[in-house]
């Protein structure tokens, strides 16, 4: 990989200006920059991201989010796990709903809003953990 493309990708995530530091000097947030930007080494289709937006600020977590409509805009695949319903809702089209290990739907966001007539991931999930648990 060329000193080019490793600037590329550290300007893509926002860590361009960090790129002589070591990486035990890097904190939580910036560690995870980083591994995007790995993630995204050699222009993959399909991305695999477990919490993406983990130890991120509020505006590194934005940063982070329109990075990802933006790659998924060029036609990429992303798969990620995340507990924040809303960053799902705003990234996914189609999600999977894990409660106690078990998959309990599989299909479109709007779907899954419809069948629990809410207006968010969050309400939708408590009324499928209620629902599951009871």
């Amino acid at each position: 990989v060329s000193d080019d493309a490793i600037k590329e990708q550290l300007r893509l995530v926002g860590m361009d200006r960090f790129s002589q530091r070591r990486i035990s000097d890097l904190s939580k947030g910036m560690g995870q920059r980083l591994g995007l930007a790995q993630a995204f080494a050699g222009n993959p289709d399909f991305l695999v991201l477990d919490e993406p937006t983990s130890g991120l600020d509020p505006i590194g977590r934005s940063e982070v989010i329109d990075l990802l409509l933006s790659i998924n805009g060029q036609g990429k695949t992303i798969f990620f796990c995340s507990h924040i319903l809303s960053e799902v809702e705003r990234l996914c089209n189609r999600i999977g709903i894990l409660v106690e290990g078990r998959l309990q739907f599989v299909g479109r966001v709007h779907d899954f809003l419809d069948k629990w007539q809410v207006d968010n991931l969050d309400d939708g999930f408590r009324q499928e953990v209620t629902c599951t648990t009871s």
